[in-house]
């Protein structure tokens, strides 16, 4: 395994760590993340979906090799996440994020904002060191 190789599989890991970490606190915090989404106006199914999402994409990052179906479905997730946090930053919404579970329950603020779009630029350049 090369430098750049081994880069690409600690940014996945990284990120991987923390979508699992995410999820995971969803999970063992099950009604307290209900609750939150319902705030959201999540969708029931999109709020059952997210902390499995969190926890399949985590683990696979973690564990396998880099690839672009996982390194893309990962960003994707962190797109959509990044775009819900920062609308709600910009209407300065005081609905918990319950970005990390019943572990956030406070509004989001741009630090959310930022680190989404740094675990994305990881995942940009895990990508472009894995080919």
């Amino acid at each position: 395994m090369d430098n750049p190789e081994i880069i690409s599989r600690l940014g996945a890991a990284a990120v991987g760590s923390v979508l699992a970490l995410a999820g995971a606190n969803k999970v063992t915090a099950w009604q307290q993340w209900r609750e939150n989404a319902a705030r959201q106006h999540l969708w029931t199914a999109v709020a059952f979906a997210v902390p499995m999402l969190e926890l399949v994409l985590g683990a696979a990052l973690i564990v396998l090799m880099p690839t672009p179906v996982t390194l893309g479905l990962a960003t994707l997730l962190l797109v959509v996440f990044t775009s819900f946090l920062a609308m709600q930053v910009m209407v300065k919404s005081e609905v918990p994020c319950a970005c990390f579970g019943a572990r956030s329950n406070k509004p989001p603020t741009r630090r959310d904002v930022v680190r989404n779009l740094l675990m994305i630029a990881v995942l940009f350049l895990s990508a472009a060191l894995s080919q």
